[in-house]
């Protein structure tokens, strides 16, 4: 089976828009027409008919699982099942778990979640050793996975400790650096390796030195809408074929109604066609410059 990264290139390659559509749930802002016996229920079945949906235009969806875990064990459940529905449509899928351990506990996180995803988010804090057992399971003999590290992450708190300096370097400039190195470590595809960053898009002003620390690296953009991120401040993030960098967004296409709403299919497929038409135009503006 292809790994992740070059199925993510071959979609794109193939016309699809580099966007990834976050999965947050929350049961306030579930349509009402959405049935069920329990929160979960209609989770699970707000997903079943909006996944296919989704899979119309984008290639990569990311399902949150603290929105998932909140609910406990039968929580844990729907999170796998929105993951086995979204490959039912065709859907790569991002667990959004943000694990960082060591030793055999970091060899559980990956063992497990590695089953249910195709590709994890991780942050790097406790170094190198809670990154490696991921890591393994990004070789084509082990599954090809890939991993995308928290380097800038989007919120205004993101500067209390990614901004702090070592020596004439950020923080954030270092972890970028280590990415960039456990990436040699793995075999390409297009150029690119399977472990990629997260780079807040509301950071945009350090984009152009974050992409080139980390050229191999796909970007995880976060932080587009809600949390001020704007799509055509992210060119730097692209290469010149349009690869490398996928633009997140998740209420703002899957809330893009009101629970009262009868037509909210309709209303997330119009958010979501918007979205990648729009995310298409900054990636090949980026291969066109």
């Amino acid at each position: 089976m292809s790994s992740f990264v070059q199925q993510l290139a071959e979609r794109i390659h193939n016309g699809a828009a580099p966007i990834v559509i976050g999965l947050d749930p929350r049961i306030d802002a579930l349509p009402q027409q959405v049935r069920g016996t329990s929160a979960v229920e209609r989770i699970v079945a707000f997903y079943r008919a909006a996944l296919p949906v989704i899979a119309r235009h984008s290639p990569v969806v990311k399902p949150n699982i603290a929105f998932f875990e909140c609910f406990g064990s039968a929580g844990y459940a729907a999170y796998e099942t929105t993951c086995a529905v979204a490959h039912e449509h065709g859907l790569l899928v991002l667990g959004d778990i943000k694990r960082g351990d060591i030793g055999s506990t970091a060899e559980a996180y990956a063992e497990g979640h590695f089953k249910i995803a195709d590709a994890l988010t991780l942050h790097p804090y406790l170094g190198t050793d809670s990154v490696a057992p991921f890591l393994q399971h990004c070789r084509p003999e082990r599954g090809g996975k890939a991993v995308f590290v928290l380097v800038r992450t989007s919120n205004k708190g993101a500067a209390d400790f990614q901004d702090l300096r070592i020596g004439e370097q950020s923080l954030c400039d270092v972890v970028a650096d280590a990415v960039t190195q456990w990436g040699r470590e793995l075999p390409q595809f297009d150029g690119y390796s399977p472990v990629g960053a997260v780079v807040g898009a509301t950071w945009p002003q350090e984009l152009a030195r974050l992409r080139a620390r980390l050229p191999h690296s796909w970007l995880l953009l976060p932080g587009i809408g809600a949390q001020g991120g704007k799509v055509a401040d992210l060119t730097a993030a692209f290469d010149r074929r349009g690869l490398g960098a996928l633009i997140n967004q998740s209420r703002g296409v899957m809330q893009a109604f009101t629970p009262d709403d009868a037509g909210w299919l309709h209303k997330i497929d119009s958010a979501a066609a918007a979205f990648a038409a729009e995310c298409l135009a900054v990636a090949r503006h980026a291969a066109h410059a």
